[in-house]
């Protein structure tokens, strides 16, 4: 249950792009067509998933007991830089070499974007509260609620018609002002589904 309730609270109540606006700037680079968006948010979420869940165990058995703490988010980097060069590879077999090439030259945007979301840092800084159980959760649910946020912004921006829209709001006005009301969607659903499983 501590998972599932962690999952969902940091899914959708919690979603560090929408309602905690982290990392805001790299969702609307990655959200550009519809068809990048699930490659991209994918890659963003395994890398977050996976900073979450190993950085944990590394804060927890390695970094604490040697009193190395500070070098937290140095190894988070490299954790998710792993988790997205692996990803990135995998997402890359069978296709051209400039989509193989394209995939690789985000892989420093979605790396370094999975470690400023801060979700190992933040499971971190509650170790000593936090069970494997909750921790896993919270790190699975972040990188979901990241990818259903890259998703949901690149549909919503691809169905703006830019002629449409007055002169003076087109191209990053109408993408932020599109960004804005998307972030009050989802404070206004807040706290429904971490109560679902508690």
């Amino acid at each position: 249950m501590a998972f599932l309730n962690a999952l969902f609270t940091a899914a959708l109540d919690n979603n560090l792009v929408f309602a905690q606006l982290i990392g805001m700037v790299s969702v609307i680079l990655v959200a550009a067509r519809p068809q990048d968006s699930w490659r991209f948010g994918a890659m963003i979420a395994i890398a977050t998933a996976v900073a979450g869940a190993l950085g944990w165990p590394l804060y927890t058995q390695l970094l604490q007991p040697w009193g190395v703490t500070f070098l937290a988010p140095l190894a988070y980097v490299l954790v998710s830089w792993t988790a997205i060069v692996v990803t990135a590879t995998v997402l890359g077999s069978g296709k051209t070499a400039a989509e193989r090439e394209r995939l690789l030259h985000v892989c420093p945007i979605v790396a370094c974007n999975a470690a400023v979301l801060a979700v190992a840092l933040g499971n971190a800084a509650v170790a000593e509260t936090l069970t494997w159980d909750a921790a896993l959760g919270a790190s699975v649910g972040a990188g979901l609620g990241v990818l259903l946020a890259v998703v949901l912004f690149a549909f919503v921006r691809s169905r703006i018609d830019e002629r449409l829209v007055p002169a003076a709001l087109r191209g990053l006005p109408i993408t932020l002002v599109t960004a804005s009301l998307m972030a009050l969607a989802f404070t206004g659903v807040a706290g429904i589904a971490g109560g679902l499983f508690a």
